[in-house]
């Protein structure tokens, strides 16, 4: 474990690319917080780690929720914190894309993420050690949903992802607290699955990435870049 955190707080950790993630660090040993809104998945992935002989938590919540997420933090108390959870929202060109359904892409997908590097970089502050922090963004978060049309609420909130990420990473060094994300391309999930698009890069593909960015051994200079991970069908 030389150069990696011992424990790692997982948002969106119930599936996709979260729970390949979450797979990925139980395998290195790390102690594993899953957080998610449906408690179904985070048990059944739970059960999995724990019978490989993993330490695994579970709290089922909405990220939106900042006070809920912040008292998961505190309670969980990780080193290290990996921002999954999104949405796609509902499919909707711009002059069809209400308001409300605009606010619910951000307020998980942005506000989700800012909620919890918050709590997370308050705790380290105040208990004076290092963090980590990989945050999610997407391909389509650095120049646009090229394949799919209505989308742009979730095309402009993992362009949130990234600034949110570069601006955190000036205000954590200071304390020892790296920042960076990762912007993935089309991956076989259930999200994009239920596009009817096919995909042959797996999650699993992909969680190493997150894996090295943690390791401070290996990426100890690394902070606030955002790593492009192309996949197979980009």
């Amino acid at each position: 474990m030389d150069g990696k955190q011992t424990s790692v707080f997982i948002t969106g950790g119930g599936s996709g690319l979260g729970a390949a993630v979450a797979r990925e660090l139980a395998r290195e040993g790390r102690r594993v917080g899953l957080c998610g809104r449906r408690a179904a998945p985070l048990e059944s992935l739970a059960r999995e780690l724990r019978d490989d002989g993993a330490r695994v938590e579970t709290y089922a919540l909405d990220v939106s929720d900042a006070p809920q997420l912040e008292g998961a933090l505190r309670d969980f108390a990780p080193d290290a914190l990996v921002c999954s959870a999104a949405i796609l929202g509902r499919g909707a060109i711009w002059d069809e894309l209400t308001p409300e359904r605009f606010a619910e892409v951000m307020a998980i997908n942005v506000g989700g993420t800012f909620n919890a590097c918050r709590a997370a970089m308050r705790q380290w502050r105040e208990a004076g050690t290092p963090g980590d922090i990989v945050n999610v963004s997407s391909l389509g978060g650095l120049r646009g949903m090229q394949r799919f049309s209505g989308f742009g609420a979730y095309a402009t909130s993992k362009h949130a992802v990234v600034g949110l990420t570069e601006a955190l990473a000036l205000e954590g060094k200071p304390y020892g607290i790296r920042v960076n994300a990762i912007a993935p391309g089309t991956m076989k999930t259930a999200m994009i699955e239920a596009l009817g698009v096919e995909a042959r890069t797996l999650p699993g593909d992909i969680a190493p990435t997150v894996s090295f960015l943690l390791d401070r051994k290996r990426s100890a200079p690394i902070t606030g870049t955002i790593v492009e991970v192309h996949c197979n069908d980009d």
